[in-house]
């Protein structure tokens, strides 16, 4: 028997807690079949068929909003706040990010707000330093994947060891869909401390409970509280970075938005609640302005806007070239969008500074008003945090062998390696055509800073475009900008706005993705098997495009797995390699 076919037995045999073709999430979505074929003929029609998948997120929203559950996390919120106990985010992946992003949320909501009462400086201060957040594989991950970490229960129990959280604080776990093993370990390890535990999940509970051992674990723990938020298959099969991480954003932040103002209301002056700028909206009236949100880029100018981005980015790419992001005030937004291409679609990722020879990532985002060090506290807001586990640890929290004997670069230091300041970088107009593309959300990106470095950085570059969202002022940056005007209100801590950048990053790098042949009809072909979930999605994908039994699917995966040269990584997709070697085209267009 040769490697590949006893690897691929292993994997059958030994790993079935990670065969998830049942579980909702990972399966095709009815409402975008033949995405890739239609969007390749009209553009504006595939990104209207994207947003399908998301029309089902307000009515889950409302729902949750209404719950007890519900209600329990924004009160815990709120004795956190009036105990100065802190609150900690803790996920994975594309919701890892998202617990990185609403920690810093809150952070930058108090830190404002100094500016506007300076007298309650001492106490702002310190409800801000409430928040905390952590995502297996420590803050490098959120630019970069860490192999294989979100297979292991013992890795997030021991994430949450070492946050130092303990009774009379809170954990949020953003579970994605209840499949990240990693995450399961915080929450049971959170509770098993006696932390306030609450779990979000994406996938309906039976399912999960029939179909794996590591979600029952979780959902047999009385005193955890779960918040369901089953919003149906994803707009690309198995892409949770998509409608799931939306809604727990979006839930999540309003939960957040709802605690701080009910501290406010009972602890300021009427006319310091004035001075406080905004406040929020009853729980019917968020799901509403989502729901007008998802209408508005679906349709009119903002469509048109959406559309022409789509076309420029593919475009670029189609080319060989290069996009770069610069933005300040939503800079997180926007990285986070960029880092999650390079597991979805098999791309190149963030490259170090110190590594000339690797391929550079197709998309990019840099802060033009601060230089890397000072831009990274703007986007994380608190001290980075890196795992510094060494060999010992990894056998004490039984890890692979290819960890143990290989443990990856990922302590605190590492975030200072990827360059996202206004410093010239040449290597983003290395390949062309080079692009430079400055973000303007809600014209907080409008200012002489951020368009001066703009237009100094743009002659460097093979061309450069000005994408202008949500509640667009009317003068103009530039004659030929484009435009994706979303009108919505602010609130506490704009959760709405960032809502917005969320689903529109999401289109417009799922669309360019799909123009480009990157999705089989609404199936992510270029997925990049980093752990054992994409491994069996791999294989599923292949055994459902090939019409072969999942046995058989899972050993052609191997042979290609296993004979590829390391360096030769992300040349295209293990499931695109393994289809054409099967007579399987998948650039030939399916049906609808």
């Amino acid at each position: 028997m040769q490697d590949y076919q006893k690897a691929a037995q292993d994997f059958i045999q030994n790993e079935k807690q990670f065969h998830l073709g049942a579980i909702p999430t990972e399966q095709s979505n009815p409402l975008t079949r033949g995405l890739s074929a239609r969007i390749r003929r009209d553009t504006a029609e595939g990104i209207r068929i994207i947003l399908r998948a998301d029309q089902s997120i307000p009515g889950v929203a409302a729902e949750c909003f209404e719950s007890e559950a519900f209600q329990k996390m924004v009160a815990d919120m709120r004795r956190c706040i009036d105990e100065r106990r802190t609150i900690l985010f803790s996920s994975v992946g594309a919701s890892g990010r998202m617990a990185l992003q609403l920690d810093s949320m809150w952070r930058l909501f108090w830190h404002e707000l100094i500016a506007r009462l300076p007298l309650r400086a001492k106490e702002f201060v310190e409800i801000a330093e409430c928040s905390n957040s952590l995502m297996t594989g420590g803050d490098r991950a959120c630019v970069r994947a860490v192999e294989n970490f979100e297979d292991y229960l013992t890795f997030g129990a021991q994430q949450i060891a070492d946050a130092g959280v303990s009774p009379g604080d809170m954990v949020v776990a953003l579970s994605e869909c209840s499949l990240s093993a990693s995450v399961i370990g915080s929450a049971i390890e959170a509770d098993k401390r006696g932390i306030a535990t609450y779990y979000l999940y994406c996938n309906p509970k039976e399912v999960l409970c029939e179909h794996l051992e590591r979600a029952r674990l979780v959902f047999e723990r009385e005193s955890i509280v779960f918040l369901p938020l089953f919003v149906g298959h994803m707009a690309v099969a198995g892409s949770t970075r998509m409608q799931v991480t939306t809604v727990e954003l979006f839930v999540t932040g309003v939960a957040l938005e709802q605690a701080c103002w009910s501290w406010l209301e009972d602890n300021l002056t009427q006319a310091e609640l004035e001075a406080v700028g905004a406040g929020v909206l009853p729980a019917a009236e968020y799901a509403a302005q989502f729901e007008s949100c998802v209408r508005q880029l679906s349709d009119g100018e903002a469509l048109r806007g959406m559309t022409r981005a789509v076309e420029y980015e593919a475009d670029t790419y189609t080319r060989k070239g290069l996009i770069t992001y610069a933005t300040h005030a939503y800079l997180q937004d926007i990285l986070t969008d960029t880092a999650e291409r390079q597991p979805t679609f098999t791309l190149p990722p963030f490259r170090r500074t110190d590594d000339t020879e690797s391929p550079l990532s197709w998309a990019y985002a840099k802060d033009p008003l601060y230089p890397a060090a000072v831009a990274w506290q703007h986007i994380i807001r608190r001290p980075i945090k890196g795992l510094d586990w060494i060999r010992e640890d990894y056998i004490r929290l039984g890890a692979s062998q290819a960890i143990v004997d290989h443990p990856p670069h990922i302590g605190s230091d590492q975030l200072s390696y990827y360059d996202l300041g206004n410093g010239d970088d040449p290597s983003r107009y290395s390949q062309h055509p080079a692009r430079l593309v400055l973000v303007d959300v809600d014209g907080r990106s409008a200012h002489d800073g951020c368009v001066e470095w703009y237009r100094q950085q743009l002659p460097h570059f093979d061309g450069g475009l000005v994408l202008r969202m949500g509640n667009i002022p009317g003068e103009l940056i530039d004659p030929d900008e484009l435009r994706i005007p979303v009108s919505l209100p602010h609130t506490l801590m704009d959760i709405l706005p960032h809502v917005m950048v969320k689903l529109a990053f999401n289109l417009l790098s799922t669309a360019t993705m799909a123009k480009m042949g990157r999705v089989w009809s609404n199936w992510m072909i270029q997925v990049l098997p980093t752990n054992k979930k994409l491994i069996d999605r791999s294989t599923r994908i292949i055994a459902e495009l090939a019409h072969l039994p999942y046995e058989k699917a899972c050993e052609e995966f191997f042979k290609s797995y296993l004979n590829r040269p390391k360096d030769e990584e992300y040349r295209e997709s293990y499931v695109v390699e393994t289809l054409r070697r099967l007579g399987v085209d998948p650039d030939a267009e399916e049906g609808e």
